[in-house]
């Protein structure tokens, strides 16, 4: 006499997967196996390709979309003004986009022409609630002609300093600075003045915008709601 001790496959419930799909109610090891032939995930909860893993990366990383950068208000190459007809005392804020944790060390700005008497001059970063993250030392002495003309890569004090998103769409404001001046150094600006750079923007998201802060040594929060728009954006970016 023989003993069958053969198990159907579907011989109790969740103990295996049939070739036409099913649910598991555990972890599956694949042993150092791969999984092929898998389709693109739509949903939030669907397994990601290889293929969309790399898109998704070069997505949150900045640095591969910004000449090696993290960001930058807008491509340099569009830069063609030299401008800066702000007051003294005025923090003036440019948006950059912030859409993952990043960690930034340096804010960068193009002078084009030096300044006059001036003091308390800085870059900056800010959150998009209007927090101060960091500014740079202070610039007076440089932009008013001990320096040179040109670029500009400046260490944020006490950096470098993790940004994280506060929600969606998500960004942070670069920032210069000038306390007092009888002329204001001027950088570079994009090309043209017009509303359009802050179209559809809320006055608490705008994209470029100027704020006072009286003369000051040491910057403090800013308030988005009290902002005052710009026609043009500066260049600006971060690393």
């Amino acid at each position: 006499m023989s003993l069958n001790i053969e198990v159907p496959y579907n011989q109790g419930a969740g103990l295996y997967l049939p070739l036409t799909g099913g649910a598991l109610t555990g972890p599956l090891a694949l042993g150092a196996n791969k999984i092929t032939g898998l389709a693109n995930g739509t949903a939030v909860t669907d397994a990601a390709t290889f293929g969309q893993v790399q898109t998704t990366e070069a997505a949150l990383n900045p640095a591969l979309q910004y000449n090696d950068l993290l960001g930058w208000t807008f491509d340099g190459g569009a830069a063609g003004c030299a401008y800066n007809n702000q007051g003294a005392a005025y923090v003036i804020l440019n948006r950059i986009p912030l859409p993952a944790a990043i960690t930034v060390t340096n804010v960068l700005i193009n002078l084009t022409v030096f300044g006059v008497t001036i003091t308390h001059s800085f870059l900056a970063i800010f959150n998009s609630a209007g927090t101060i993250i960091g500014q740079t030392a202070d610039q007076s002495t440089a932009w008013m002609g001990g320096g040179a003309l040109g670029l500009y890569t400046l260490p944020l004090v006490g950096g470098p300093y993790l940004c994280a998103p506060l929600g969606a769409n998500d960004f942070l404001w670069a920032a210069f600075y000038c306390g007092t001046g009888a002329t204001r150094p001027s950088f570079s600006q994009s090309q043209g003045n017009s509303p359009i750079p802050v179209a559809g923007c809320t006055t608490a998201r705008l994209r470029c915008a100027y704020i006072n802060q009286s003369n000051t040594a040491t910057l403090g929060n800013i308030s988005p709601a009290g902002l005052t728009a710009l026609a043009a954006p500066y260049w600006m970016a971060i690393s």
